[in-house]
């Protein structure tokens, strides 16, 4: 229920609102056993979980993780918790593509997962628990905490206006300098139509959210 919608309105129940939720910890349960094929040599895997079949390497887990907890964690004491389980939805994916998923990752993922799923979260955590990680039962272990350096995005999209209407986007560098940012604009074929054979009397720019135009 908590996924089918906003948690303080009511909606209709069906039973097909629980075929998103089964697929979800069907894949949680497939990275766990992927992660245990990783930590036991001798290729011991979880029942049901199919074996080498993950061949995308994906360096952005730690950033994405680390969004997912400030997200869920902010959803939770919100009660926003349909989003949180779809910011949850999203990590699962990119970590089962990902040919690599870290022990300690995956721990922090299970620790969010855990008030949602708790039966499935506690079993894969005793499933993966050695004597430096997992020490804890998972219902005793710290919340964890996000990395404010791996939160931030390199890059961000402004939007392009002429005359205060927005007539283009682009993507910038996040802090980038204004002379590049007004460079790149100017660059833009698509402002370029709104602003040839006009005089530009002056460039507007607000940091990291949008440029101004007015000819």
């Amino acid at each position: 229920e908590m996924f089918m919608g906003p948690f303080d309105q009511s909606v209709l129940w069906s039973t097909d609102g629980l075929i998103g939720p089964r697929r979800f910890i069907e894949k949680v349960w497939r990275i766990g056993g992927k992660v245990l094929e990783q930590k036991n040599s001798s290729g011991l895997t979880l029942p049901g979980v199919p074996v080498g079949t993950h061949t995308v390497q994906n360096s952005s887990i730690p950033k994405l993780l680390h969004k997912t907890i400030k997200k869920v964690s902010e959803d939770i004491e919100e009660m926003h918790f349909n989003t949180a389980i779809s910011s949850m939805m999203i990590l699962a994916t990119e970590m089962e593509k990902a040919e690599h998923v870290s022990l300690e990752d995956f721990k922090k993922f299970l620790q969010i997962l855990s008030p949602f799923a708790p039966h499935v979260a506690e079993e894969l955590w005793e499933n993966l628990r050695t004597k430096t990680v997992f020490t804890k039962n998972i219902n005793f272990s710290d919340w964890p905490k996000w990395n404010e350096n791996l939160i931030k995005d390199e890059e961000v999209k402004i939007a392009v206006q002429v005359n205060g209407k927005v007539r283009s986007e682009i993507m910038i560098q996040v802090d980038e300098k204004e002379e590049n940012v007004r460079n790149k604009v100017l660059a833009d074929p698509i402002v370029l139509k709104y602003i040839e054979k006009r005089d530009i009397k002056k460039i507007i720019y607000v940091k990291n959210r949008l440029i101004n135009i007015v000819v």
